[in-house]
């Protein structure tokens, strides 16, 4: 039995196309084998068309939420925002390219658990096989909603917390309350360990400001008591200019209390991690200079897919750039659409977008690290328990990217 897989050419493509000629069948076994290979050849950001299908999916399964926490963009935009709950008819589509999947993130702006058809969703994810993550504000962890979790095969579970007091926090998480959601994760970790379960895997997330930076000692401590496996520091992001005053990143408070309770962390054995994010979308960020001959490229554009929960498709979250909608065409059609097609083009040309510019993913490549890649593809193709079809297809994609390799030095 075989499938149709548009993401593969049958015969080597013209160097100066960016769409394939035709394509071929692979059959149904080692499809994510398959697609690491072409995904590997992909980051060297040579061909603006992707071989791979993606490997990161952010789905959004809840865009409504029943807390109302004061700098969330929920308060500050309002009606601009189209709340609502994803169906099915916008899922569905998703779920068979999951079968390469790494990451599944399946939660939106709001709180995924309203969302009736959540676990259903879940369970068809987790069926593909990829690691499925998502998000809470804690409230919705009931009794019952513990043992759904927990039954579920959820790999990770982030609990936003944004402070550690009941003062802060039920201030920065408006219409939750600290105690009970601090009772709600204790009990959930509680549960999991009783069964001996890993899974899921807990993290706390806080949202740096001026009105918590001095909890982020407590903060680590808090975490740790609670036996959750992570905590992930951000420094808040603020949409509307009237609220810029909450923002403290950059400053020596700010670099100061992180670096204590990193090294807290660090001395009681909790994992910890920062993620910048960008403070002030509405405010026109110096970006930084792009040395001439370098090459830069972004592992979203290449890799990732946003599913909003009225299924449009999205490379990005800070681009207004739509590939098209998972219930109108195949999906398959979509994630090397001209939209997609032309973004990625911006990088090979080296016609990088100003936001794209002053974004973390904008990164670097070498002609040495493209080498790298070019032999582990190789590698990988010799050594996997491909069949002679297979191999021979992917070693003709392999000289393919060699050739771009080649015309890019």
């Amino acid at each position: 039995m075989s499938v149709a897989d548009p993401f593969i050419p049958s015969e080597l493509p013209d160097p100066t196309s960016t769409r394939s000629k035709a394509t071929i069948d692979w059959p149904l076994d080692h499809p994510r084998a398959v697609n690491d290979v072409l995904a590997l050849l992909d980051s060297t950001w040579l061909s603006p068309r992707t071989h791979a299908r993606p490997t990161h999916y952010d789905v959004a399964v809840s865009v409504v939420c029943n807390i109302r926490c004061p700098f969330c963009p929920r308060q500050t935009f309002g009606d601009e925002i189209r709340s609502g709950l994803m169906k099915d008819k916008h899922f569905a589509p998703v779920v068979p390219h999951l079968e390469v999947s790494h990451r599944t993130g399946l939660y939106g702006l709001g709180e995924p658990f309203l969302n009736k058809s959540f676990f259903e969703f879940l369970k068809a994810a987790k069926a593909q096989g990829t690691y499925c993550m998502t998000s809470s504000h804690g409230m919705s962890l009931t009794s019952e909603r513990i043992d759904q979790v927990l039954d579920s095969g959820l790999d990770e579970l982030c609990v936003s917390m944004d402070g550690a007091t009941p003062r802060t926090f039920n201030f920065l998480r408006s219409g939750a309350d600290f105690d009970t959601v601090v009772a709600n994760v204790g009990e959930l970790i509680r549960r999991r360990n009783a069964r001996g379960q890993k899974t899921p895997r807990v993290h706390i997330a806080c949202a740096i400001s001026k009105y918590n930076v001095w909890q982020l000692n407590a903060m680590v401590r808090l975490t740790k008591k609670l036996g959750a496996d992570k905590l992930a520091f951000s420094n808040l992001v603020l949409d509307f200019p009237e609220h810029a005053h909450a923002s403290i990143v950059g400053t020596r408070v700010f670099r100061f209390n992180l670096a204590r309770a990193q090294r807290l962390a660090a001395k009681l054995d909790l994992e910890t991690v920062f993620f910048y994010q960008i403070p002030f979308p509405w405010k026109e960020q110096p970006t930084p200079p792009v040395a001439p001959g370098v090459r830069y490229g972004c592992p979203s554009a290449w890799r990732q897919i946003i599913v909003e929960r009225d299924g449009n498709l999205k490379p990005c979250c800070y681009l207004d750039t739509s590939l098209g909608n998972s219930a109108e065409r195949p999906m398959e059609e979509q994630f090397n659409s001209d939209t997609g097609v032309a973004l990625r083009q911006t990088f090979v040309d080296g016609r990088y977008i100003e936001k794209c510019k002053g974004c973390g993913q904008f990164t670097q490549i070498t002609a040495e690290r493209t080498r790298e890649i070019l032999a582990e593809a190789e590698e990988r193709i010799d050594t996997g328990n491909f069949s002679d079809a297979i191999r021979n297809q992917l070693r003709h994609v392999l000289e393919h990217f060699r050739e771009l390799a080649a015309g890019a030095t």
